[in-house]
């Protein structure tokens, strides 16, 4: 299951946009690193009525079968009146903050594969890092759900 809440109704995908802004100011900021480790961002956004899932991968994109290194975010939403769209740049500075650290270390393994909570800029959201490959989970649910 993609989301960390118990849901009722699959998640509907993000615009295509919002992920591709992510990826596009993800590989500004880390194209040097992506193009020596050859390796690419990958975003991945679900809404539900009361939270917002984004993952980004770290992807090998010519060999699919390496485990990326993946950073979620679950953030609570109000089910009555919030736009998500308000905190992407928010959401986004905090995948930045991650990436920093992975970038920053050689030997990082620094996997937290429970959810932590977390607060930055008076946002509170959700977050865990793994090895999952987020679209072939996505893939496994859509073939789960028919």
């Amino acid at each position: 299951m993609l989301s960390r809440k118990e849901q009722i109704k699959p998640g509907a995908l993000l615009p295509a946009k919002w992920g591709e802004k992510v990826e596009s100011v993800l590989f500004g900021v880390y194209k040097e690193q992506c193009d020596h480790q050859k390796k690419a961002f990958q975003v991945h956004g679900l809404t539900y009525p009361n939270e917002l899932f984004l993952a980004v991968g770290l992807v090998n994109p010519e060999k699919l079968e390496m485990a990326p290194i993946t950073y979620v975010i679950s953030m609570d939403l109000d089910e009555k009146n919030q736009e998500p769209e308000k905190y992407l740049d928010t959401l986004i500075d905090s995948m930045g903050i991650f990436f920093d650290s992975y970038f920053a270390d050689a030997d990082w393994n620094d996997y937290v594969s429970n959810w932590t909570e977390a607060k930055y800029k008076e946002l509170n959201f959700h977050y865990k890092v793994s090895r999952e490959n987020i679209a072939l989970s996505i893939q496994a649910e859509a073939l789960l759900n028919q």
